[in-house]
């Protein structure tokens, strides 16, 4: 009996711990974000109930109050899941504290950011999407989480908070939450919002850059107003901070150029060669039925080539322009883009499996202008693209901006950063 009752009176603090995180209905002044709050109560409660039991790897707190050192975050209001409206849509936002501390020289803004995302953010969103996934009224979920940076500000050391924001439409966070891989959860993450420091960013989890994550547990200190943001932020009726201007659209000169899959597949000369014999009759097939529009360079046939570690699958092309586009070798590449190789991606994504076994295809196209009958003007672009990218434009999942974006865009051998928009209205 003794046993017993221990065991319910631990289920009852912890049953209480866990309305203590979530807001209580009576106390929000709108009546349509009330009645969504009485209405899922439980779902709330239960949302807190198991985020309470995850391991988290620095110590979280749900917080109404952030960027406050964790001595005083076990005194204030826990209650921050509740619903609220964000930007005229009914959102339910969660706002917290992680007492976890990059060093900024270390650990740069772009895997500080990857890092929260990894460790926080993904499992509050995980357990959201299966309590509130089918709810048709909830139209965002949208987080907030401060972490902390140790940096050196004017000689001296110090510890300092920064924000990171993530809202993600309910339909997309039960993709997101489905994807386990980093490049697809990416791909999928550029239809949300994210707020690095209060400026709009896009989340980065592939690529080539190694992540450091070099953290450790610890109380800060409060910044020095020289370290507020410089972008400046209202607050909601419901107290969620929100920047002011709007999200740019993903074309936006942020994007991280070299955003593309990790390799995957075997680049040795035997993987390349084994992958030739196996896809031969499928290019065979492709050459014959999309010379026409690809306009295939007959003396290099499609062929499976080694890149930066992975296996891409070499379409050399020609591209024709007007001589009117002349003016920039990044317009001819963005033109070169937009008016043939986007065109070019569904039919030769028909030739290959899902499951194609290599990492993505390089168009690689030789762009010429018309009237230029000595090439002096040719310019050689290549764009190495991944598979899931190109899957997720093949279904009109994403741009083509957000297409390049993944992948990598080589002008006569050197990287660049490709614009569309920018580079073709010069």
């Amino acid at each position: 009996m003794r046993v017993g009752r221990h065991v319910l009176i631990a289920g009852l603090l912890w049953a209480s711990c866990a309305a203590a995180q979530v807001l209580s209905p009576m106390e929000m002044k709108d009546p349509a974000m009330r009645a969504l709050q009485q209405k899922h109560l439980k779902e709330l409660q239960a949302i807190s109930t198991e985020l309470n039991q995850h391991s988290f790897p620095y110590p979280f707190y749900f917080s109404r109050k952030l960027d406050i050192d964790e001595v005083e975050q076990k005194q204030v209001d826990q209650r921050s899941i509740r619903f609220e409206r964000y930007n005229n849509r009914k959102a339910l936002e969660l706002t917290g504290n992680y007492y976890a501390s990059y060093s900024d020289e270390r650990v740069d803004a772009d895997h500080r950011l990857r890092q929260t995302y990894i460790d926080v953010i993904f499992p509050i969103l995980q357990v959201v999407a299966t309590h509130l996934e089918s709810e048709p009224e909830i139209d965002v979920i949208a987080i907030e989480v401060s972490h902390h940076v140790r940096r050196k500000v004017m000689g001296t050391n110090g510890e300092y908070p920064e924000n990171v924001v993530v809202v993600v439409p309910r339909e997309l966070a039960s993709r997101v939450v489905q994807t386990h891989d980093l490049l697809g959860q990416q791909t999928l993450m550029l239809e949300a919002e994210v707020y690095h420091r209060g400026e709009p960013t896009v989340l980065w989890l592939a690529g080539e850059k190694p992540l450091i994550p070099e953290v450790h547990s610890g109380e800060k200190q409060p910044p020095p107003p020289m370290l507020a943001s410089a972008h400046p932020s209202v607050v909601s009726d419901g107290g969620f901070p929100v920047p002011v201007t709007s999200l740019p659209s993903l074309h936006h000169s942020n994007v991280p150029p070299e955003l593309r899959a990790d390799p995957l597949h075997d680049s040795s000369p035997e993987g390349l060669k084994a992958l030739q014999e196996k896809y031969q009759q499928s290019i065979e097939k492709l050459m014959r039925e999309q010379d026409k529009d690809a306009h295939l360079v007959p003396y290099a046939p499609p062929a499976f080539i080694a890149f930066k570690q992975g296996t891409y699958l070499q379409l050399a092309l020609t591209t024709t322009l007007d001589a009117s586009v002349a003016d920039s070798q990044y317009k001819l590449a963005a033109l070169a883009f937009d008016r043939h190789v986007a065109h070019l991606v569904r039919p030769m994504l028909g030739y290959f499996k899902d499951d194609a076994g290599f990492d993505g295809i390089d168009f690689s196209t030789t762009v010429k202008i018309a009237s230029d009958r000595d090439n002096a003007h040719a310019l050689a672009v290549e764009f190495f693209l991944p598979l899931s990218a190109l899957h997720c434009f093949q279904q009109y999942d994403c741009t083509g901006q957000q297409l390049l974006n993944t992948g990598i865009v080589l002008i006569n051998g050197e990287r660049a950063g490709l614009e569309l928009q920018t580079a073709e209205a010069r």
